[in-house]
């Protein structure tokens, strides 16, 4: 399976064939030799030094540096920077990004009780207080004029207000003054209010006009702390080729690693990066690099409360509201790798405890084999700009696992396959898949829509668009779905199909996923070969009886769905192997050979080989019959391991 994926990156990845060795260490000095007996004192002059081949020993210790690399491996002769690791893989060689320690505090009467100031010239990138990161509010609501009557509570719109004229969001000072029982109300969180300073640690921070604010809802003073200011990337590779970064600790950094324009076969391996924005950003016309078996987090003080938004415990909304209006501006400001580049290869890594585990917006890209977990906003997102395949990942409890975003939001070829994933929301929380398509508002599609009139109430593309977008196609196949709020689609694009007056390019084949009223078989391109399951009221029954989805696709009720599946002990995880007889089996369609649809011929999709099922035809899930779960039990396994290490990082 993906012989070309994997011939790839045993390529990309390959170490040196030649060269020498050079020692760093924290008793060293950069006027040594760089030897074991002679080591350098900073990774930055060993990547001065380096030529292609060499090998960078990094001993254990704390290295405060932000580095600016400009010297490229060559092709089979890469420069490798390599750390240490503890035999319980705990990380020993840590990169912290230069922080400033604040000091020099005075109270702040003028703001709130319990907030203090201290002069700093310039706005940080990011602040830390004892290692964990912390909520720092943007700069657009800390310029805001304060209200002259400070909230009792937090609701949407003092979140949400757009900036300009009449901006209601709330300003940053007063942010910084609101009470310590201050609740948090939004229209996801239905009735329920939650507290809003113990989500944030009960710290919250903001710069404006010189000065730096931080308060602390619980009565702790700065002096208690050691808070930090930092600012740029800690590793910017500048149009640099052919580097390797393997078991090092990067953390304190707006971005852990900045991959510029023309920078190209670069691996991250390997390693724990943690704080800022995003812990790998890899910018437009950086192409062919890897990230791979690498824990990425965002390090933040109550990591421990990313989780899925639940009627009962809306903490890991709030989280998203903070990280999107209160850190971010309107934006989504946190993500594990944020990727524009052509040809990413991120694989076997670990994204935990963040808002958005990968921002996809590159073409050719391949995320394969990696944990998607805890995130907030977003598992996996897919930009106007991407394509790619994303495949045998194992994604569990994210605000949305799998999340297709601007679906016609450029003039560019959009080809995505989604495939073998392993998809597992808390029961009865959480949505699965979801489609976003706001092209009627923003992008080169706006002059295709006509205005919105008394029979169309929404706006709706014209029968003949001036500048028609092709929005490409999206191939989902083979993915088990397992839990998810009942009332939410599993997958649904029929409201965008009437707004388009078109089919929509979905290929939606041997899935298993819940099946609700809002499945329309009209609205895409294909659905075959799929179970469906769980819908017990006559809403959903009455909808799901369209001869498209009966003559296509099995539906089973709520009472047959423990029949899907086995029912085997497997703490953390649901056994989704299939049952003997499983409703599942032999049920698919057989996508190792080209296939017709309706009179429409569909190619051999990526990911499997003929013969990749028994019997007659295949069956729908991520698992084939008598397939166990063992890749998937170790990923999870692996992501516990690294919640663990992060836990216990110093």
């Amino acid at each position: 399976m993906n012989k070309v994926f994997f011939s790839a990156l045993l390529v990309f990845a390959a170490g040196a064939l030649c060269g020498g060795t050079l020692y760093v260490s924290p008793k060293g000095n950069d006027k040594n030799s760089g030897s074991a007996k002679a080591p350098f004192a900073t990774i930055a002059h060993a990547a001065k030094v380096a030529a292609p081949g060499d090998t960078v020993k990094i001993a254990p210790g704390i290295y405060r540096e932000q580095i600016t690399f400009k010297k490229s491996g060559k092709k089979g002769a890469p420069i490798t920077f390599e750390g240490v690791r503890g035999s319980d893989g705990s990380f020993l060689t840590i990169v912290e990004g230069n922080g400033l320690s604040l000091k020099d505090w005075k109270p702040a009467p003028e703001i709130a009780p319990n907030v203090w100031k201290t002069p700093l010239k310039r706005r940080p990138d990011l602040v830390m207080m004892d290692g964990k990161m912390i909520t720092f509010i943007n700069k657009l609501t800390m310029a805001l004029p304060r209200m002259k009557k400070i909230p009792e509570g937090l609701d949407e719109s003092l979140l949400w207000g757009k900036f300009g004229p009449g901006c209601k969001r709330c300003p940053g000072l007063d942010l910084l003054s609101l009470k310590k029982d201050v609740t948090i109300r939004h229209r996801y969180f239905g009735d329920r209010r939650e507290l809003f300073w113990p989500t944030i640690g009960n710290v919250l921070s903001g710069w404006r006009d010189g000065v730096f604010y931080i308060r602390f809802a619980d009565g702790s003073t700065p002096a208690k702390h050691n808070i930090t200011a930092s600012y740029g990337s800690g590793f910017y590779l500048r149009g640099v080729s052919y580097l390797k970064f393997t078991n090092l600790h990067l953390r304190g950094s707006r971005y852990q690693f900045c991959l510029s324009s023309g920078s190209s076969h670069n691996v991250i391996d390997n390693c724990l990066l943690m704080h800022g924005g995003a812990r790998v950003r890899i910018e437009k016309g950086a192409d062919h690099n890897i990230v791979q078996h690498s824990i990425l987090t965002s390090g933040f003080i109550r990591g421990d409360l990313f989780q899925l938004r639940s009627r009962n415990d809306m903490r890991g909304g709030m989280l998203y509201e903070i990280f999107k209006y209160i850190i971010g501006t309107a934006l989504s400001d946190d993500m594990g790798v944020q990727n524009r580049g052509r040809g990413t290869i991120m694989v076997g890594n670990v994204f935990t405890q963040g808002l958005i585990g990968v921002d996809a917006n590159g073409p050719e890209c391949e995320f394969a084999f990696n944990t998607v977990m805890k995130m907030s906003s977003v598992g996996v997102y897919t930009g106007a700009r991407n394509s790619g395949r994303y495949h045998n990942n194992l994604i569990v409890n994210n605000g949305i696992p799998i999340r297709i975003h601007d679906l016609r939001g450029a003039h560019a070829k959009r080809v995505e396959y989604h495939f073998n994933n392993l998809i597992i929301q808390a029961p009865h929380e959480g949505s699965l898949m979801y489609v976003h398509c706001e092209s009627h508002r923003w992008g080169p599609d706006v002059v295709n829509f006509e205005p919105p009139s008394p029979k169309n109430r929404f706006p709706v593309y014209k029968k003949n668009p001036p500048k028609p977008v092709d929005p490409g196609k999206f191939f989902i196949y083979h993915n088990t779905f397992w839990g998810g709020q009942e009332s939410e689609p599993g997958f649904y694009v029929g409201y965008y199909s009437r707004r388009f007056r078109s089919v929509l390019p979905f290929v939606f084949i041997n899935n298993v996923i819940k099946g609700c009223h809002w499945w329309a078989p009209w609205a895409q391109d294909m659905l075959a070969g799929n179970l469906l399951y769980g819908y017990p009221s006559a809403r959903n029954q009455k909808k799901l009886s369209h001869p498209e989805i009966k003559n296509d696709n099995l539906l089973i009720p709520e009472s047959m769905v423990s029949a899907i599946w086995n029912k085997k002990n497997i703490p953390g995880l649901p056994d989704v192997t299939l049952a003997e007889k499983s409703p599942a089996a032999a049920i698919g369609v057989d996508v190792s050979r080209p296939f017709t649809y309706k009179g429409k011929k569909y190619p051999v999709l990526p990911g499997f080989v003929p013969g990749y099922f028994k019997g007659k035809k295949p069956a729908a899930g991520a698992l084939q019959e008598g397939e166990s779960m063992e890749r998937f039990v170790n990923m999870f396994r692996k992501a516990e391991k690294a919640a663990q290490i992060i836990k216990n990082a110093k």
